[in-house]
């Protein structure tokens, strides 16, 4: 009897389009880790013949796979769904559209044997289309999750060429992170502020970077080496200005879900402060919304992630506003909670 090490969750709504090819390049893998790697697929009510290729390419590549289905609409649903379910210590989140490169497993299992400090590796994406990749796609790449880990503060460089560092966001696809400290503070009421889908009224997106905010706060460090990739099939439709418009403006609302993170640690862990009020946090979004500070290395670059800027924070604005009761409440239980001493290694 061998201990699941490795869960690998896919989350996926209608994604016929790249699903089968995505299971494909995990099944070239797991051939000789089945014992110690499963594979959880998790339908979001897709609409289309998704669930049917999932179970086409479990019997084709053999698999260990489960095909399980989380009726609630939302990401962060399946995501949560697919933990409850996970039986490995560590989660590798992979998308419906990726596309893991040789070795990215073992690579990954390597890193948290080495370093036992680590909560998270990020993989290095990189864009997979076969359309002109529009000019502006450099200048946002990480919204797309095209790019490395952004780390924050200092980092180390160790002979193997892992870099080690106390935080850094992590693209959600390609991730791998330690189950038990996350579904401890579940366990303590730990409530994501993108904890739903909100219909017509709005749309929220980055909830890999609030995982990252949470794996930070209870005190692991962050790691990811170049041999890691993968390749992210986008869709073609998503690379036009009006997606993109649409898209930050969910990136706005759903970062919201980082500040109080971000606050608390400039503050110094000072629970009574104005600055964890909604009403702070909007005139903040205000002032960024009015007056966007980015230096960029052309003037065209600069205007574009300025209109970008004022988009986000657009998004922000709106759900403070909307959603003031329900923020106060997330602020509150990141800077009250308990989240700084469940630390189960």
């Amino acid at each position: 009897m061998h201990d699941t090490k490795l869960t690998i969750l896919m989350c996926t709504y209608n994604g016929s389009r790249t699903i089968a090819e995505a299971l494909r390049s995990i099944a070239e893998q797991v051939n000789t880790l089945k014992e110690v790697v499963e594979i959880i697929i998790v339908d979001n009510a897709s609409t289309d013949d998704t669930s049917k290729l999932v179970l086409d390419s479990i019997s084709k590549f053999q698999l260990n796979a489960r095909l399980l289905f989380e009726a609630r609409p939302g990401k962060i649903n399946a995501f949560l769904r697919g933990v409850k379910e996970a039986k490995g210590k560590l989660i590798s989140v992979i998308d419906d559209d990726n596309f893991i490169e040789p070795q990215f497993i073992n690579n990954t299992l390597e890193i948290f044997e080495k370093y036992p400090n680590v909560g998270m590796v990020g993989s290095s994406n990189e864009v997979l289309i076969e359309e002109t990749i529009p000019q502006w796609f450099e200048w946002v790449k990480q919204k797309y999750a095209c790019a490395e880990p952004y780390f924050w503060g200092d980092t180390r460089i160790q002979k193997d060429n892992t870099i080690i560092g106390q935080l850094a966001l992590v693209a959600g696809g390609g991730s791998t992170f330690l189950v038990e400290p996350l579904k401890s503070c579940l366990s303590e009421g730990y409530i994501f502020f993108n904890d739903t889908q909100r219909g017509k009224k709005m749309s929220v997106a980055c909830e890999d970077f609030e995982l990252c905010w949470l794996i930070y706060s209870l005190g692991y460090d962050f790691a990811y080496n170049p041999s890691i990739r993968l390749r992210h099939a986008i869709d073609p439709n998503r690379l036009n200005l009006k997606y993109l418009q649409t898209f930050c403006k969910t990136i706005g609302a759903g970062m919201l879900g980082t500040d109080p993170f971000v606050s608390f640690a400039k503050s110094k862990k000072q629970k009574s402060s104005i600055k964890y009020t909604w009403q702070w946090k909007l005139l903040g979004k205000i002032k960024a919304y009015l007056l966007p500070g980015y230096q960029c290395n052309s003037q065209e670059e600069q205007r574009f992630i300025n209109w970008i800027s004022r988009i986000e924070n657009a998004g922000a604005i709106q759900r403070i506003i909307i959603e003031r009761n329900n923020y106060t409440r997330h602020i509150r239980q990141v800077v009250c909670g308990k989240w700084s001493k469940l630390r189960v290694r």
